[in-house]
């Protein structure tokens, strides 16, 4: 498509979020409302609380997730498992990108591999 793609916000954690242990299985999807990358689960969008270093990026023409070494995580589209829990936004020392009560703090990031 001819349209210029606009870099998305993320929610990053200022510190590492410790001893959570719930998984979360989605595909990496940008929440048009508040332009911030998510991960939509079962049809709802769920606000991460990526590690702290994470960025996101156009490449490409791709919107893609990179982490603190500047490599690229995921792309827009792709299935990715997380390591982490749901806390509030203050509990994993961030601001919520979509005004969420709840993120879901990443502590692991994975690509779910075909």
């Amino acid at each position: 498509m001819g349209d210029a793609r606009q870099t998305p916000g993320l929610t990053v954690q200022l510190r590492p979020a410790k001893s959570l242990a719930a998984r979360l299985e989605g595909d990496l999807v940008v929440d048009e409302a508040a332009n911030c990358l998510v991960v939509r689960k079962a049809g709802r969008h769920i606000d991460v609380a990526w590690p702290p270093g994470f960025s996101v990026a156009v490449r490409d023409g791709s919107i893609v997730l990179i982490d603190s070494s500047g490599q690229m995580v995921a792309e827009l589209g792709d299935t990715v498992v997380l390591g982490g829990g749901h806390v509030s936004p203050s509990a994993a020392h961030a601001t919520s990108c979509t005004g969420s009560e709840r993120v879901f703090a990443a502590s692991s990031v994975h690509l779910l591999s075909a």
